[in-house]
């Protein structure tokens, strides 16, 4: 089964913080959303993301080839 994932517009509302990286090697915690799905709406999502700019404020590193789509 495939995470159902939202992105919020505010950090207060997130499950998890999340930031893109630039190479493969650098994920950390990618598999939690990875392969996922966006969803429209928040109400069925089965996480909330934020969208940080530092990859130290972040959960989930990922790379943008993993990220949902």
């Amino acid at each position: 089964m495939s995470a159902k994932v939202f992105i919020v517009n505010f950090q207060s509302q997130c499950d998890y913080k999340v930031y893109l990286c630039s190479f493969e090697s650098q994920q950390k915690n990618h598999q939690i959303i990875a392969g996922g799905k966006l969803v429209k709406f928040q109400s069925q999502a089965d996480f909330k993301i934020f969208l940080v700019k530092f990859q130290s404020q972040a959960d989930i590193i990922i790379h943008p080839k993993n990220f949902p789509k």
